[in-house]
C-alpha cells in the first residue's frame, strides 16, 4: 500500500528537567475511522492527569473576519462561505497561522490566503460530516503552523483530523527538536475521512511549534477539531522508590555475575 508522510514536526522551545540540547522522544498513534477515532480520543483523555481543550466553538472575541464582511459570498459555493476567516487564530491551545496559501491555478476559493472557521452549514466539501460543530479549516493551504504556548507544561497532544489526503497530497506534521519524528498516514484516503492523532513526549514541554506541511499547490485541504494539550500523570514517590530499588537490585546482580 502506498504511504504518505504526515510529519508531526515540533520545534520544542523549552524542556523541563532536561538540557536544551536533549532531544525529546515522541510517541505517536493514528486511529482511522469514526468509531476508532472516538475510542482513541476516550483512551487518550483517560490517560491524562490534566488537560486543556479547544473546540473552535467559542472564538467570538477573536480578531477575525466574518463571512459577510469579505463580500463575494456565493450561494452554492462551499468555499465561499464560512463562520470566520483570518490569517491567524489565537486559541486556548496556542496560535494557528496561515504560513503559505495554496497557489493552484484552478482555485475556486474566494480567500485562499485565510484560514477558516467552518461549521456544517458553511460546508467545505468532505469535512462537514466529520464535525458536530465548528472546526478550523486549512482552506487548502500549503503550510499552516501551530505555535503552542501559554498552556503551562505539557507532554502530550491529541486532535481530530478530517478529509486528509483525499486528493493525493501528503500532509506533513513534522516534530523537529533537533531530530525528525515521522508518522506514516495511509494514502490516498477516502473523501470525508476522519482520524484521531495523539502524540506523547518523554519530557515536559513549555512551548512548541507544529508545522502542517501539505506540499505545494496540491489543492487538498483538511480540518482539525477538539484539540487537547495535556499532561500524563507523574509517577508517585512510592512508585519511583520501587523503581529505584529494582534498578539497584539489577545492578547488584550484574556485579555478582561479573565476580563469578
Amino acid at each position: 500500500m502506498r504511504k504518505s508522510t504526515i510529519s508531526l514536526t515540533v520545534v520544542i522551545a523549552s524542556l523541563v528537567a532536561a538540557s536544551s540540547a536533549q532531544a525529546a522522544i515522541i510517541y505517536s498513534n493514528v486511529s482511522y475511522g469514526s468509531v476508532q477515532a472516538t475510542q482513541a480520543e476516550a483512551d487518550y483523555l483517560s490517560s491524562l492527569a490534566s488537560y486543556q481543550q479547544e473546540t473552535f466553538d467559542n472564538l467570538g472575541t477573536v480578531s477575525a473576519i466574518g463571512a459577510t464582511s469579505l463580500g463575494a459570498v456565493q450561494t452554492g459555493n462551499q468555499q465561499s462561505s464560512w463562520v470566520m476567516a483570518s490569517e491567524q487564530f489565537s486559541t486556548a491551545v496556542g496560535t494557528f497561522t496561515m504560513v503559505k496559501s495554496d497557489g493552484a491555478a484552478n482555485r475556486s476559493d474566494v480567500r485562499p490566503d485565510l484560514l477558516m472557521i467552518e461549521n456544517s452549514s458553511t460546508g467545505e466539501f468532505g469535512r462537514s460530516p466529520s464535525h458536530a460543530t465548528n472546526w478550523l479549516d486549512s482552506n487548502d493551504a500549503d503550510i499552516v503552523s501551530w505555535d503552542i504556548s501559554g498552556v503551562g507544561f505539557f507532554d502530550s497532544l491529541g486532535f481530530y483530523l478530517s478529509d486528509v489526503n483525499d486528493q493525493g497530497a501528503s500532509l506533513k506534521l513534522v516534530f523537529d527538536d533537533g531530530t525528525e519524528h515521522t508518522t506514516q498516514l495511509n494514502s490516498s484516503l477516502s473523501n470525508g475521512n476522519l482520524m484521531y492523532v495523539s502524540l506523547m513526549a518523554d519530557v515536559a514541554i513549555s512551548s512548541a511549534s507544529l508545522l502542517f506541511d501539505n506540499g505545494t499547490n496540491k489543492n487538498d485541504g483538511w480540518g482539525i477539531d477538539t484539540i487537547t494539550v495535556g499532561s500524563l500523570p507523574v509517577p508517585e514517590p512510592a512508585t519511583l522508590a520501587l523503581l529505584s530499588l529494582g534498578l539497584i537490585g539489577v545492578g547488584a546482580a550484574r556485579r555478582r555475575l561479573r565476580h563469578q
